[in-house]
């Protein structure tokens, strides 16, 4: 009777939407990309010509297939969205979305524009809090952004990563219960910004089994999964700065100044809504 009441509370809240998906992306003739280095998480923080430089070994026809593959997911995940008419969802009042500035440091020692200073390609590498408002503007950014998503005020961030960073807002394009591994902008070569300038550098997921698994796609799923990860958006506008108050004073100063400068109100991690745990 448990397994019965379970398989119930199963179909009643797992979303159809997520099993239409995969049944589209898996039930095809087109022969889909077997790239064998798909399911090493760096492999998908590089754009394509940043990849083929990566390892002279690799394949350069794979590559391009594989990143036709990460296209044309993508492509799916918004298709069904706008069909199944989710995007008032993801772009409505319940979710926010929340852009780390602390993700790869204490903001107190934030001082390149690009950190280029890892020890080698293994570790990731992107914009340090003070290189981000270098870079971007309060509205009409066209790089795709990664972000925390934050469900009614739930979220499953690291403390450590919530003390500064942005609300930002802007067209959803994918959203995980994961850290999704999606291209970093540091990990993209002239040709790469090149070829992506008229409309922004993109983000996208690998097409490997078990992405395509932490894949979300309406509230149902965010409450069946008890999980949101990485959100990802495009033409992204910043909505507020958040800085915790156990900052130094010159640094929540400084942020105060941004904010004035943005034309954004400045928050705590408090008032935009943190829940420590789980989502529920």
């Amino acid at each position: 009777m448990k397994i019965l009441r379970q398989i119930i509370r199963q179909i009643i809240l797992e979303g159809p939407v997520k099993d239409s998906f995969d049944e589209s992306w898996y039930n095809t003739d087109k022969q889909r990309n077997q790239f064998t280095h798909a399911n090493e998480p760096y492999a998908g923080t590089h754009h394509r010509d940043s990849l083929k430089d990566m390892n002279a070994e690799l394949h350069h026809e794979d590559i391009d297939d594989y990143f036709d593959d990460k296209r044309d997911l993508k492509r799916m995940w918004n298709d069904i969205i706008d069909k199944e008419n989710l995007r008032s969802f993801w772009e409505g009042p319940k979710m926010k979305y929340f852009h780390s500035l602390a993700y790869y440091g204490d903001p107190k020692e934030a001082k390149q524009g690009l950190a280029t200073d890892a020890k080698d390609d293994e570790e990731i590498k992107d914009l340090t809090s003070w290189g981000f408002f270098q870079l971007y503007n309060k509205d009409g950014n066209k790089d795709e952004m990664s972000t925390f998503g934050i469900y009614n005020g739930q979220h499953q961030i690291n403390p450590l990563q919530i003390i500064f960073g942005v609300i930002i807002s802007g067209r959803v394009t994918l959203a995980t219960m994961d850290d999704a591994f999606t291209e970093s902008r540091s990990k993209a070569k002239k040709s790469d910004m090149a070829r992506h300038a008229p409309s922004g550098l993109p983000k996208r997921i690998a097409p490997t089994d078990d992405k395509i698994q932490s894949l979300l796609f309406e509230e149902e799923d965010i409450i069946y999964y008890n999980n949101l990860g990485e959100c990802i958006l495009d033409n992204w506008s910043i909505e507020a700065i958040v800085c915790a108050t156990s900052l130094p004073d010159n640094l929540i100063d400084a942020a105060q100044n941004l904010a004035d400068q943005y034309g954004v109100p400045l928050i705590t991690p408090k008032e935009m809504g943190q829940q420590t745990g789980t989502i529920s």
